[in-house]
């Protein structure tokens, strides 16, 4: 059940990023939002699981996510999880006592993205993070039992910053440890700065071998004792899944054998009609 407490994205300033930039952020009143939970819960009173829009629902502050969980889980009796995205600054503006109420009124799950673990790609895409940030909010979640789905963009530091990505996100996701962790592509769409970026040839694209290549190397270094991977988005060129690291091995294996087969060409760049897809 999808439930929007914010509009937008407070930080809006990702250069690879155009899903909020003909949104103005606020946030909606809470007493409407309250509603909407009320409404649905006439609607779907069995739903199990609450995600809570827009792009990170807690800068609505503690007070407020804290309200809007309460009045979810006395809605929906066969409540299991509230999950948001949530981005590093977010996180460590709480307190860890904020983050274990919330944690205790059933927010149990956030999905970040961490893009890259390189210091360079980071200030690159304008993620308004350091990879230490993202490594202490990852502690701090963690610490108040509230799991992390951590999103990693292939591609994200280009040609020039390759080596960087790899090396830098190696290294956060081994300190981060998450629950769950997915490896999307780095689309390039219409109306980014990223965009603007390739046309005057500041950034060079990953061909689809140089984007596998990252995968696989990247999926090499990572040292995980319990995770779920998944590299199955729709920007993604190939479908894989498992578990780290009891599938680790096998696929590094597919991935050992696609990377001679793929194409030496950029596919990454899209049309205004297929980035409303990503």
């Amino acid at each position: 059940m999808l439930i929007q407490l914010t509009v937008g994205c407070s930080h809006n300033q990702c250069a690879f990023c155009a899903m909020y930039r003909d949104k103005r952020y606020r946030v909606r009143p809470l007493d409407d939002v309250l509603d909407d939970v009320d409404m649905a819960a006439r609607m779907v009173p069995d739903a199990r699981r609450v995600f809570v829009c827009d792009g990170n629902a807690l800068s609505a502050g503690f007070e407020t996510f804290a309200a809007l969980c309460r009045h979810i889980g006395s809605r929906f009796p066969r409540l299991e999880r509230i999950s948001a995205y949530v981005n590093a600054k977010d996180i460590l503006r709480l307190s860890e006592e904020e983050l274990r109420t919330l944690r205790d009124l059933g927010f149990s799950l956030g999905y970040l993205g961490l893009e890259s673990g390189g210091a360079e790609v980071l200030k690159f895409v304008r993620k308004g993070a350091t990879p230490d940030d993202m490594v202490e909010m990852a502690m701090k979640a963690r610490n108040a039992d509230i799991a992390l789905s951590v999103i990693v963009l292939l591609g994200a530091g280009g040609q020039a910053l390759s080596d960087d990505h790899v090396r830098g996100t190696i290294e956060v996701i081994n300190r981060m440890r998450p629950k769950y962790l997915s490896f999307l592509t780095a689309m390039i769409v219409p109306a980014t700065p990223l965009m603007t970026h390739v046309k005057t040839g500041l950034f060079q694209p990953l061909t689809d071998r140089a984007v596998l290549r990252e995968a696989r190397d990247t999926l090499a270094g990572i040292e995980m004792n319990d995770t779920l991977f998944r590299m199955n988005h729709v920007s993604n060129l190939i479908g894989l899944g498992g578990h780290l690291p009891g599938n680790k091995a096998a696929l590094l294996g597919q991935l050992d054998a696609l990377i001679p087969r793929a194409s030496d060409a950029v596919t990454c760049i899209c049309t205004e009609s297929e980035g409303l897809m990503l």
